[in-house]
């Protein structure tokens, strides 16, 4: 044995070592438990995860008392729940309930989430009572299809929204019909899952259901939206074809009709494929289906992408010669061809031709060209009448799209100049030049000069404009001046306006809840009635979590944040994102409302089973799960803080060793080491055994002293090397780790941990300190003490 660590194994034991900061340990120790050894840090309210604040978890002493959950010691890990009590309603006679939906799905303006969460609310016998319609309306507007009237992407949440609505009808004993499968086709298309299209198709098929062209023609979309895929459309086509013609799909006199013609040239003309497209085009014309100008320009498209400019100007002087008349679509698509091959006169051309029809190209086309907005307005001075102010509001747009808003006032005084009167769609994107380039006040008084002089009246869109800018600037007299403004002349005030002025009032630095609540108590009892977003909820509770770092809530102003939570889905019916979760969060926990965190944690982590992106928020920042995970500590709900940490793994966030005390702390006051031993043991081995991942970087120098440290306190002395050797080996075997200070062994720690070991009665505590020395001498020799 090395001589100093002879001499140590030699005094540790002895009543005289006066060393003043292991002194204050022992004495700490000897009161009661490691609860009064443990770090203050869960106290702080900013978490440092470095060196410097990774100090051991020794160092730091408060006072909790005894826990208040105990759980088995035969079930680590697993039944760790944290339930907040909710008041369940009376339930409603079922045919009522199914007739209150009925009226609600075909009268009212419900969009996807709205409609899943009250078909949730059904009750499962008031099904019975549905027709088929409704499962079908129902079905299209959880899609989100256009004749619902709210087109959305389907998600894969969508698709198992769907799937379970169609089985809580088929079990009621519906038979769902060809529009129930089509809809159960279109969602699978539009996810690209080709193979599950085809399954509902079969299946529809074999319930003895004669189909209409609209299932295979929507397949058929789905492919042409993908190059790779033209066999399967080919393959699709024939089989199209062979079952039109022995009546084995439905069509309007025996023949395939245009957008199903078009739908297959799209992906003839996507792969390049242009023999075959005339050959389409000869056999639509034998059959006398005329092709319309969405047709050819999806030729004009396809023709543009494999053989450039040239090929695309010859296409569309035939469609000139054969009596369509190009549109927007074929001028931007012929543009922006010219625009990549750089041919400026074609350019000129283009815009000439554009200019004599009225045709005014996007801003994002203006914006490409390689031409100053004085030279389009020349190119284009045949445009007439209002068309000419769309000319200078677009010229507009792309200065603003390129930040250029010095170029915007010039426009504006180019249309003075040229006494083309300019409309309120003008003056919105001048306020909003303005405002953007930080020129509130002269956006202030050009609005006073405007409208002051002007028989045109400021719209809701430009008092928008104004009450979102003076937001953002901080200046809330303006604001509100903006808001009364609009008021008088008899505009209402729409949902983003609330968002802009509630966000303001959450980002002011004199922020005042009360002004917040009165805002939403204005837009709650609103006439005609507005219906919030996930904006508007997330500047409430942004405005309280602020508030609540300042200072305590009182308790109606906590009623109102927990009522208004409910209302996003009660209510409101607010598809909450990964932002609404982490604000809402966020302010339960600053209010220190382990409850309400705890409801809003389990409905995210509901939420992430089905759309694993309302966790980015966090993915990003995870502290705010530590920060849930230090108040169920600091309130004595362990049971909380576990549940949290345990799905730390399952969001995937970042490793946060401070975490990991927090969970091993709780372990020590719920009376529960062999817990902490599966947790410690979990981090550091890639083992199937364990329902913990494997995650070493969650395990620093100062989760190995806290657990030792329960360990000893717990009489569990043996499991102390084993957990030494075990860290040891994973973090030296890791580069990265091995030179990072927070996964080296300090001196310190082991002058503390050898001290606690001296005050131990257990018969063993002599030979782990000897042991324990022996092994830091060889392993980390820098850390033993003098």
């Amino acid at each position: 044995m090395h001589a100093r660590q002879a001499r140590q194994a030699a005094t540790i034991w002895s009543t005289k070592h006066t060393h003043p900061i292991v002194t204050n340990i022992l004495q700490a120790y000897q009161r009661r438990s490691l609860s009064e050894l443990y770090s203050q840090s869960i106290k702080n309210k900013q978490v440092k995860d470095t060196r410097q604040d990774a100090r051991s978890p020794l160092d730091n002493i408060t006072d909790l008392p005894r826990p208040k959950i105990q759980i088995s010691k035969a079930d680590p890990l697993v039944g760790l729940k944290y339930s907040a009590n909710r008041e369940d309603k009376p339930p409603k006679n079922a045919k009522q309930a199914a007739e209150e939906y009925i009226e609600g799905l075909h009268r009212s303006n419900w969009n996807s989430e709205e409609t899943w969460v009250r078909f949730n609310r059904l009750p499962s016998n008031a099904i019975a009572h549905l027709r088929n319609i409704d499962l079908n309306y129902t079905l299209a507007k959880i899609r989100g299809s256009e004749k619902t009237g709210s087109r959305s992407t389907p998600t894969s949440a969508t698709l198992n929204r769907m799937l379970a609505i169609y089985e809580a009808f088929t079990k009621s004993g519906m038979a769902p019909d060809k529009y129930t499968y089509q809809e159960l086709i279109a969602v699978n298309v539009e996810l690209l899952n080709f193979k599950y299209a085809y399954e509902w198709l079969d299946k529809m098929v074999k319930q003895n259901i004669v189909p209409t062209i609209r299932p295979y023609r929507t397949i058929l979309k789905g492919y042409s939206m993908i190059p790779g895929e033209i066999d399967n459309a080919r393959q699709l086509w024939h089989e199209i074809k062979s079952k039109v013609s022995n009546g084995r799909i439905a069509t309007e006199g025996s023949k395939i009709d245009l957008s199903t013609y078009t739908c297959y040239i799209a992906a003839e003309a996507k792969a390049g494929n242009f023999a075959r497209v005339v050959d389409i085009l000869q056999e639509m014309d034998q059959l006398n289906v005329k092709p319309d100008i969405t047709l050819r320009n999806t030729i004009l498209e396809g023709l543009v992408k494999h053989r450039g400019f040239d090929a695309g100007k010859q296409e569309a002087t035939l469609i000139e010669e054969s009596g369509y008349e190009l549109n927007g679509f074929s001028y931007v698509v012929l543009l922006n061809a010219a625009i990549q091959e750089k041919r400026a006169d074609e350019i000129s051309k283009l815009l000439v031709a554009a200019a004599s029809k009225n045709i005014i190209p996007p801003s994002h086309i203006i914006d490409a060209i390689s031409l100053d907005a004085m030279e389009v307005l020349q190119i284009m001075d045949a445009v007439e009448g209002e068309h000419k102010v769309r000319l200078y509001n677009t010229l507009i747009e792309a200065a603003m799209r390129g930040n250029d808003f010095n170029n915007v006032l010039h426009l504006i005084g180019h249309m003075r100049q040229n006494k083309v009167k300019a409309n309120l769609i003008t003056y919105a994107l001048l306020f909003d030049a303005l405002n953007k380039a930080g020129r509130l006040d002269q956006a202030k008084s050009m609005f006073s000069k405007i409208f002051k002089s002007n028989s045109l009246k400021p719209d809701a869109h430009i008092y928008s404009i104004m009450i979102d800018a003076c937001g953002r600037h901080g200046d809330i007299r303006s604001m509100v001046w903006f808001k009364t403004e609009m008021q008088k002349q008899g505009l209402h005030i729409t949902e983003p306006i609330y968002n802009s002025i509630l966000s303001a009032l959450a980002r002011w630095r004199q922020s005042n809840i009360q002004a917040v609540m009165m805002v939403v108590n204005e837009l709650e009892h609103a006439k005609p009635a507005i219906k919030p977003t996930s904006r508007t909820f997330s500047a409430i509770f942004a405005a309280f979590a602020i508030q609540a770092k300042q200072r305590k809530l009182g308790s109606i102003e906590l009623q109102f944040l927990q009522r208004w939570y409910r209302y996003a889905h009660e209510r409101y019916f607010i598809e909450k994102d990964s932002y609404f979760y982490y604000i809402s969060i966020s302010a339960f926990v600053q209010s220190r409302c382990l409850t309400d965190a705890m409801t809003a944690f389990k409905d995210m982590i509901d939420g992430f089973k089905s759309n694993r992106h309302v966790a980015a928020s966090f993915v990003k920042k995870p502290v705010q799960v530590l920060e849930l995970i230090k108040l169920s500590v600091e309130l004595q709900e362990y049971g909380a803080a576990l549940e949290v940490w345990n799905r730390w793994f399952e969001l995937r966030l970042a490793p946060m060793p401070k975490a990991t005390e927090l969970a091993l702390f709780a372990c020590d006051q719920m009376g529960q080491p062999d817990i902490a031993r599966n947790i410690a043991n979990g981090l550091l081995q890639n083992s199937a055994a364990t329902n913990i991942a494997f995650c070493p970087q969650m395990v620093s120098e100062s989760v190995l002293a806290l657990y030792i440290a329960i360990m000893i306190k717990h009489e569990r002395l043996k499991e102390v090397m084993l957990l030494v050797q075990l860290w040891t080996d994973v973090t030296k075997a890791d580069a990265a780790m091995a030179s990072n200070p927070l996964y080296q062994i300090s001196e310190t720690t082991v002058s503390r941990i050898t001290g606690i070991l001296r005050q131990c009665k257990h018969p063993e505590a002599p030979r782990l300190a000897g042991e324990l020395l022996s092994f830091i001498d060889k392993h980390y020799p820098e850390a033993t003490p003098e």
